[in-house]
């Protein structure tokens, strides 16, 4: 089926090709030339129209309106007039027609939808006319040349929206492959692990209450492992379950209503309404235990999404976790880092000691990052070498902590090669934070170059994007 979808893709962007290609041969010169002076001299009040009416959107607001990405799109958008309505050499059309399918790549990533682009598209064609016109050019040519404009814009939104479609398609098809891979991990070990996870925040809810700490030392449920693990991964794996969205709701009521009562009681050293208040906690985590079993329950062991060698994540679901971690960042305002780490000196291992020696090199650095992290954040095997963390609800000075505890962790573990043989291995570590750019992949290009900075200040240290 979905090799069928790509055939049809393709033979609809050839159509369009040809289309295309139709229109800029039959286009007159005149046509051509006004056309040309004219948007060389109003691109950017045409690009002003486009965003004008992609922010009268609430949704476009969220992204349009980080600063980098209003600066670096209206001079994109600038460049893109220019290029359609201005360029009329039928030798560069492949260029041009590659740089509509990369536009529509990047809107599916982030997230524009199309019935926001056609919109803007749909500000400019109708502002060509009068452009045209305030120029001096004949009426006649003037409402010719508009026509042939529209006939281009349409034709590059479509082809974007083609590509968008695609993008979109495969996308939506990895997320649901995701939100099934309780192969990639041993459930009934998961399920132990957040039972123990809430057993183990319940006994230290019960000693702050007996010792008397207050609200300042008494880590929130919500931010504790299970919290993390039900807002970052359960929310994923189990999106369309009822239990989960009262899952939620319970941990918002603990943390919000509940916890601040219990403080309250301490303080006034009301013992008997204190008591009252713990059993209330007490209760609503028995209820947040039953709720978690059924969520196992319901769920359903398929394969995939597991790297054979160190049984990680692989990269086939970063995309949709980054995506959904952008979107929890821009609707709760909680940041979030990505720490990319590469094993120093990786090829000299397989050299010298074979590539059973790197394979095993490999897996033991799995168990330690695994051993290092948190049960919310994800962890991938981003290729050959390389690994990715997906810190949730980490700052830049949390995330660079926790590059470093992984570094110092992995250096204190040698390698045992057989025969009595220890090798030490050592990482250098990448920490990038999310800056509110709607673009994930902006996120893993800033980590990258952080990583190459720490190759290139002498490896087995930690270097941050934001530093």
């Amino acid at each position: 089926m979905a090799k069928d979808l790509d055939g049809r893709a393709q033979a609809a962007q050839l159509q369009l090709q040809s289309q295309w290609q139709s229109v800029l041969a039959q286009t007159p010169l005149d046509e051509q030339a006004l056309l040309k002076a004219m948007v060389q001299s109003q691109a950017a009040l045409l690009a002003d129209q486009f965003y004008a009416a992609m922010l009268d959107d609430e949704e476009a607001r969220a992204f349009l309106s980080h600063q980098d990405v209003e600066h670096r799109l209206h001079a994109s958008m600038q460049r893109w007039l220019i290029e359609l309505l201005g360029l009329w050499d039928l030798s560069r059309l492949d260029e041009c027609l590659a740089r509509q399918r990369h536009i529509g790549l990047v809107h599916a990533r982030i997230r524009v939808r199309v019935d926001l682009v056609m919109r803007g598209a749909r500000r400019i064609k109708s502002g060509l006319l009068p452009l045209l016109l305030q120029a001096g050019a004949d009426p006649a040519l003037a409402a010719r040349a508009a026509l042939t404009a529209h006939q281009l814009i349409d034709l590059a939104v479509e082809l974007m929206s083609a590509q968008y479609g695609s993008a979109n398609d495969a996308a939506v098809r990895t997320d649901e492959a995701y939100r099934s891979h309780a192969a990639t991990m041993n459930m009934s070990l998961e399920r132990e692990r957040q039972r123990n996870a809430l057993i183990d925040w319940e006994n230290r809810f019960l000693q702050a209450m007996m010792t008397a700490r207050l609200d300042a030392e008494l880590v929130r449920i919500g931010q504790c492992s299970y919290g993390l693990w039900v807002r970052h991964k359960a929310s994923a794996l189990f999106s369309q379950s009822s239990e989960l969205g009262n899952i939620l709701q319970l941990l918002d009521r603990v943390d919000q209503v509940m916890l601040p009562l219990c403080v309250a009681e301490l303080r006034h050293g009301a013992l008997e309404t204190l008591r009252h208040r713990v059993a209330e906690v007490l209760s609503e985590l028995e209820q947040l235990r039953y709720l978690t079993d059924a969520l196992f329950d319901q769920f359903v062991h398929l394969e995939g999404g597991r790297d054979a060698l160190t049984q990680l994540l692989n990269r086939r679901f970063l995309a949709p976790i980054l995506s959904r971690e952008v979107d929890l960042c821009r609707n709760t305002g909680k940041q979030f880092s990505v720490i990319l780490l590469d094993v120093d000196h990786f090829k000299r291992v397989n050299d010298q000691h074979g590539h059973e020696a790197g394979d095993r090199l490999l897996q033991q650095l799995a168990n330690v990052l695994v051993d290092s992290i948190r049960s919310g954040d994800f962890l991938f095997r981003y290729g050959g070498e390389e690994f990715l963390v997906v810190g949730v609800e980490l700052n830049a000075a949390q995330a660079l902590q926790v590059a470093e505890k992984i570094r110092l962790a992995v250096q204190a573990e040698p390698v045992a090669l057989g025969q009595q043989q220890q090798l030490t291995m050592t990482v250098s570590l990448g920490v990038a934070t999310h800056d509110g750019h709607p673009d994930y992949q902006r996120l893993i290009e800033r980590a990258d170059q952080a990583l190459y900075r720490a190759k290139a200040a002498g490896r087995n240290c930690c270097v941050s994007a934001e530093g």
